[in-house]
């Protein structure tokens, strides 16, 4: 009896060794399990933190791109698949960022976006410089183009003054004018001037051509009007037969006479005879002297009673 007590009593110390084994370990194996929970928290953390720099110094990078191109303006839009390819550089990045891939591969990524960044603004910058140089001598070819055509316009503008001086002086003029009234005696044999209306017979327009060499020689067309005091022009008749055209204009004419012009002074003498029954009245009359393109001169008499 006395050897079960004492096998029972050695059963229960083994019990309770084996719990206080069991004990430990299980104290040991919740230490090690807090410790290693305690510093997957931690890594985690740590990841999170790293990535998170990571996040910052990509923004960061972005940030800086952004202002770059803005400050480039319209030249960005000659980069733009280089400008593609940094942005989808950048998403990717921000893609294994939020994944939380390995910190090295983002570091690797990050770096080779800055780098291709930098080239950008290089290439943007080299833009830059040809611009301003293509814009310099744009401009100095703009500066070129208007001195050009400045000068071509003044020497537009000698050449029509030269012409026109040139026109002018070639143009065939008259000097001399006079216009009188003739009365005619011995059956017309013999001429006398007169200021008396009523024995004006005819009138007589004389005038010589200036001599011009560079006048052009050859037939030259005169025409002569004359007015009467009431305004009326002295005409064989109304039609285009009896009239010329002057700026435009058509005129009925009183003589016409052609004469070969040898570019040296020439008299011209134009009559009118008055018909059988026509008789001059008292008053002014003016003799307008024309050519086909000009008008040469003329001269006035007045008759009395």
């Amino acid at each position: 009896m006395e050897d079960k007590i004492k096998k029972l009593e050695k059963d229960v110390k083994k019990h309770k060794v084996l719990n206080i084994v069991l004990g430990l370990i299980a104290l040991v194996a919740l230490g090690f399990a807090l410790f290693y929970t305690r510093e997957k928290v931690i890594e985690i953390q740590a990841v999170q933190s790293e990535h998170a720099v990571l996040q910052n110094e990509l923004d960061e990078i972005l940030k800086e791109y952004e202002a770059i191109k803005n400050e480039y303006g319209e030249l960005n839009a000659q980069l733009s698949e280089k400008d593609s390819a940094i942005l989808a550089q950048a998403e990717e990045i921000k893609v294994l960022i939020a994944s939380q891939a390995d910190y090295r591969r983002i570091k690797k990524k990050l770096e080779l976006l800055q780098d291709q960044g930098k080239q950008y603004v290089h290439m943007l910058d080299s833009l830059y410089t040809v611009n301003q140089e293509l814009m310099t001598e744009n401009q100095e070819i703009k500066k070129e183009v208007t001195r050009l055509h400045t000068e071509q316009q003044t020497l537009t503008e000698e050449k029509n003054v030269l012409t026109e001086k040139v026109n002018v002086a070639s143009k065939v003029s008259a000097y001399g004018f006079s216009i009188n009234g003739i009365a005619l005696k011995s059956s017309g044999k013999k001429e006398e001037i007169t200021t008396k209306a009523r024995k004006v017979e005819q009138f007589k327009v004389v005038f010589s051509l200036a001599d011009n060499p560079l006048a052009q020689a050859g037939e030259v067309n005169l025409y002569c009007r004359i007015s009467l005091p009431d305004g009326r022009v002295l005409a064989l008749g109304t039609g285009d037969a009896y009239s010329f055209l002057n700026n435009g204009k058509r005129l009925q004419y009183t003589i016409k006479s052609t004469v070969n012009y040898d570019k040296k002074s020439k008299p011209v003498t134009m009559v009118w005879n008055l018909r059988t029954d026509d008789t001059a009245v008292p008053g002014e009359y003016t003799a307008q002297i024309f050519s086909d393109t000009d008008f040469l001169g003329e001269a006035s008499v007045i008759l009395v009673k």
